[in-house]
C-alpha cells in the first residue's frame, strides 16, 4: 500500500468480516476487456444477514474485471462527489490496486455501456490520469471498505486477471456516507 505522507486515508480500511466470501465460479476465466455488471439476483446471504443486523440494507451487488496490463478508467460512482462507502473483494495479484485521485480537470458525462465496460448506462465524474494527482492505493484482496464517492480506478499491471466483488450499502434507503461508515463498522476495521 503506498499513501501520501501529507494525506488523510479517507479512501481505504481494511474491514474484518465475520464470514467469508467466495469468489464467483466465472472468476477463474481471464479476458483483455474491462468488464462491470450487476450480480443483484445471485444471494449473498451472509452479507445480507450480517447488514440487517447493523441496520444497514445490501443495496447493489457488483462485478469488475479489469484485464492484465490494464486499468478501470477514474471516475466516481455517481454524477457528483458523494463521499460513500462500498464493501469490496478482490482475486488477484498482490501488485493489482485500487487508486484514489483528485483532479481539477473532472467531466461530468453519462456512458451507455456496450459490455466492454459495462451494460448500463452510467453518469460519473470522470478524469484522465494525465490531470490527476494520486492520493491513496491499495491492493483489495481482503474485504475493504472504500471511497467511491471520490476519484478512483484500478491498476492492474500483472499478467493476471483481477476480479472484484462490490457490496453497497444503504441505511433508509440512502447511501452511506465514509464518516458514518467509519462509526458503523468500527468494530469490523483493521487499524
Amino acid at each position: 500500500m503506498m499513501t501520501m505522507a501529507t494525506q488523510t486515508n479517507t479512501y481505504h480500511k481494511y474491514i474484518n468480516l465475520p464470514f467469508t466470501i467466495a469468489p464467483l465460479p466465472n472468476f477463474s476465466q481471464q479476458g483483455n476487456k474491462v468488464l462491470h455488471y450487476y450480480i443483484n439476483d445471485y444471494p449473498f446471504y451472509p452479507m445480507e444477514e450480517w447488514f440487517n443486523d447493523l441496520g444497514l440494507t445490501l443495496f447493489l451487488k457488483e462485478v469488475f474485471y479489469t484485464p492484465p496490463f490494464s486499468k478501470i478508467p477514474i471516475h466516481t460512482d455517481h454524477a457528483s462527489y458523494t463521499n460513500h462507502a462500498k464493501i469490496n473483494m478482490t482475486w488477484g495479484p498482490e501488485e493489482g490496486v485500487t487508486q484514489w485521485w483528485k483532479s481539477d480537470k473532472v467531466v461530468k458525462k453519462s456512458i451507455q455501456g456496450t459490455g466492454e465496460y459495462t451494460s448500463e448506462a452510467h453518469h460519473n465524474l470522470w478524469a484522465e490520469e494525465k490531470d490527476c494527482e494520486l492520493l491513496y492505493e491499495a491492493n483489495t484482496n481482503r474485504p475493504s471498505l472504500v471511497n467511491v464517492g471520490v476519484l478512483h480506478g484500478t491498476n492492474n499491471p500483472t499478467s493476471e486477471g483481477r476480479w472484484t466483488l462490490c457490496f453497497v450499502p444503504t441505511k433508509s434507503g440512502k447511501f452511506i456516507h465514509w464518516d458514518s461508515a467509519l462509526e458503523i463498522f468500527r468494530d469490523y476495521l483493521d487499524d
